[in-house]
């Protein structure tokens, strides 16, 4: 039962702080690590590679892996339609495409080639029934679906160099 406050249907979201506020700190007057003599190494941040394209036949379980995804950091795109897929491909803005076994040999051929046309630093993650390595297809990664998402975090990781 929500309070009248906060109603029980009441939808919450996070605006994350612009990164101006972040920098600022806590206004407490710590040294800084270079006052102390210890001067910190400046290091290149590249954008974070986390963008994936899930894309199944079967929506709801793309859906679910997704959520999966999403909790351990990876911003998920699921297109509800070959149709959809092939235009968020030809758009690019993501960093892997992961394709499942629910979808035809025919079709993860056409995508796959279509992912290598568009998005040339795009890696391509395969889920399958084996352990079967599809040389028509040539994925970066095969992922077996019984081995579960801890065996597709596994691979994006690896693929993406995430820790």
């Amino acid at each position: 039962m929500g309070s009248p406050a906060f109603p029980r249907a009441a939808s919450l979201s996070f605006t994350p702080l612009p990164p101006s506020l972040c920098a600022a700190g806590n206004g407490r007057g710590g040294a800084s690590a270079k006052a102390n003599g210890r001067a910190r190494r400046s290091r290149v941040r590249l954008a974070p590679r986390n963008r994936v394209l899930m894309f199944g036949r079967i929506r709801e379980l793309a859906l679910y892996r997704a959520e999966v995804l999403s909790t351990h950091g990876f911003k998920v795109t699921v297109p509800a339609s070959k149709a959809d897929a092939i235009a968020a491909i030809r758009r690019g803005g993501f960093d892997v495409a992961v394709f499942t076994y629910t979808l035809s040999s025919d079709t993860v051929e056409e995508l796959a080639e279509l992912v290598r046309q568009h998005c040339l630093d795009c890696r391509l993650v395969t889920i399958s029934e084996t352990r079967n390595h599809d040389p028509k297809i040539d994925p970066d990664a095969n992922v077996v679906a019984d081995d579960g998402p801890s065996a597709l975090l596994q691979a994006l990781r690896t693929l993406l160099r995430l820790s």
